[in-house]
Formats: structure tokens, C-alpha cells, sequence
């Protein structure tokens, strides 16, 4: 069991990226609804083995449509996935 493990998902949509569902260690998971209209999701997780570890920064790519060129689009105009819970 590690001693911290927290997460994000991001999903990119024409607006902006929109944060989604969440978990946090001392706040449990908070449930959002995807967008109908997102084209990416990433999941942005900050987790620790121990209290003497460091923490340790992922993100990864858990969803895309097949619109590459709107992925592309939409990432330009509001940058990449943000880093943070």
C-alpha cells in the first residue's frame, strides 16, 4: 500500500481543459461526468511508496479520439494537460 496516491483525469474540449474525476487521499473520490464533447483525456496521478520516498509525477494518456488534427488544434490554442490535482 503506498503512502500517498492521488489523482486527476483532465479531458481536453473546445473550452479548455475540464477538470474530471478525482481522488484524493483524505478526501476520497470525487465523481465528474465526461464531456460529450472532449477529444483527449490524461490522468495526472502524485503518488509516494513510503513517507521517506519521493514522490513520484505521472501522466498518461487514458483516452483519444481519432481526430489527431483537432487534438492538435485544440492543444495549441490551450496548451498542454495541466499538472496538478
Amino acid at each position: 500500500m503506498s503512502a500517498s496516491n492521488e489523482w486527476t483525469e483532465w479531458h481536453l474540449t473546445p473550452r479548455g481543459w475540464e477538470r474530471g474525476t478525482e481522488k484524493l487521499d483524505f478526501g476520497g473520490t470525487t465523481d465528474r461526468k465526461i464531456p460529450k464533447d472532449r477529444v483527449l483525456t490524461k490522468k495526472y496521478r502524485e503518488k509516494s511508496s513510503s513517507i521517506y520516498s519521493p514522490q513520484e509525477k505521472e501522466l498518461n494518456t487514458i483516452w483519444s479520439s481519432n481526430d489527431n488534427i483537432r487534438i492538435q488544434n485544440l492543444t495549441k490554442k490551450f496548451g498542454e494537460c495541466p499538472k496538478s490535482l
